[in-house]
């Protein structure tokens, strides 16, 4: 067949155009799978043997026995699934369950947002960390318990799980430690596996424990559970990654047992450089003693008021009266009532006891959350920083000075 100019012309613009629609889809494809593969994240190893002993300790279901069902069947752990479960459940109804109720309605705009979470004097509480915020890439944590060490589950004393239940004996009444009891009841086991306990219950698995320190600029370097007697000349820690069961992406806690006092910061400011590491920071304080009232505690609390862009805290936290003159944003939750009687008369406030009479409309709270737990007298303040917050170097008032000498009180 003959084809005349025009012809051969049209013909070959339309092979050329299909040519070039064909390339630009496969360049489209390749770019559109390349993309994929960048967001295509490496999926979690959980350590098996690691999550079954937490949630053996925990009277959790063990999903993966990891050779551990002679242990299951033993006396002394049919005896604590059933006399911990007992005690939970009482814990679970009674304040946990409503507890993300509120969450859920107050709370929703932080969680939805990425954080890391800065827990001061928080001992081994990742409960009410997680409960009220579950989605924060790193809890920072520490208290002056010990980190500790865990048993080997295949060794494990007959009386170790009944000792883990008395250690919890306050938590399960009272939902919070007390840090003299908590000596007693752990003699050396420190807070690990009691965070151990609780990551369990939380739905979470562990990844890998590890021991840390941090070197001079606050980075921490790691090194092996094992290794309880090493780097004891530096400011160490534990470092606990773990995956929550409906999760792709692992947590990380840090917890540091130290002293915050500030004569005792002087030579451990590598921690403020590793707090100041992480970005996105959110505060929680829960049943503190009020030592953040008092001079002698200004570097924490300064610390958080300078990184935080919330905290979540009951009276014993930083003062009413600082966020006010900061421009912070108080909201106002449940009853203010005298503080209880093991605390001096110094930490009654008296501006923020007429805030809560003078603002009809703050919510009330259905569950306990720091030291009036045997009544509603409880309130909880949700603190938002400004945008435009001085530093607290540029703060004109401190907290009242005769709070001095009650730091020396132990976490009630």
């Amino acid at each position: 067949m003959k084809l005349n100019r025009t012809n051969f012309w049209c013909i070959l613009l339309s092979v050329g155009l299909w040519a070039c629609g064909g390339n630009e889809k496969t360049a489209t494809q390749t770019n559109d799978t390349a993309k994929t593969e960048t967001k295509e994240e490496p999926k979690v190893k959980v350590d098996d043997l690691a999550t079954a002993r937490a949630q053996i300790m925990g009277a959790v279901e063990v999903k993966n026995k990891a050779g551990l069902d002679s242990i299951l069947k033993s006396a002394p752990v049919t005896q604590h699934y059933d006399e911990f479960n007992r005690q939970w459940k009482k814990l679970e109804d009674s304040r946990l369950s409503k507890m993300r109720v509120w969450r859920e309605k107050e709370l929703a705009k932080i969680n939805n947002e990425p954080h890391n979470l800065f827990y001061p004097f928080s001992g081994p509480d990742f409960l009410n960390a997680y409960e009220f915020f579950p989605n924060c890439d790193n809890y920072l944590m520490f208290g002056l318990e010990p980190d500790g060490k865990l048993v080997d589950i295949q060794k494990m004393p007959n009386n170790y799980l009944g000792d883990l239940r008395n250690a919890l004996g306050e938590i399960f009444e009272r939902n919070y430690f007390i840090t003299s009891y908590m000596g007693r009841e752990l003699w050396g086991k420190g807070v690990l596996p009691i965070v151990n306990i609780f990551m369990a219950r939380t739905g979470n698995q562990v990844v890998k424990i590890e021991r840390f320190y941090l070197d001079k600029s606050g980075k921490p370097q790691f090194f092996a559970l094992e290794q309880e007697e090493a780097h004891k000349d530096k400011l160490r820690g534990i470092m606990i990654e773990f995956l929550n069961e409906k999760k792709t992406k692992s947590q990380r806690i840090y917890y540091f047992g130290t002293d915050v006092e500030d004569s005792k910061m002087k030579s451990k400011m590598e921690l403020v450089e590793f707090i100041k590491s992480f970005p996105n920071k959110i505060g929680f304080i829960k049943s503190a003693s009020y030592i953040l009232h008092n001079t002698n505690f200004a570097v924490i609390r300064n610390l958080l008021l300078d990184e935080a862009s919330a905290i979540l805290q009951d009276d014993t936290g930083i003062r009413y009266s600082v966020y006010k003159e900061n421009g912070w944003e108080v909201k106002l939750y449940g009853k203010y009532a005298r503080p209880i009687a093991d605390f001096g008369a110094y930490t009654f406030q008296n501006d923020l006891n007429a805030a809560f009479k003078q603002d009809s409309t703050i919510k009330k709270l259905d569950f306990t959350y720091g030291y009036h737990w045997k009544t509603d007298n409880t309130s909880v303040m949700l603190c938002m920083r400004p945008a435009n917050a001085p530093k607290q170097s540029e703060i004109k008032s401190e907290p009242k000075k005769e709070a001095k000498k009650e730091a020396e009180k132990p976490k009630k």
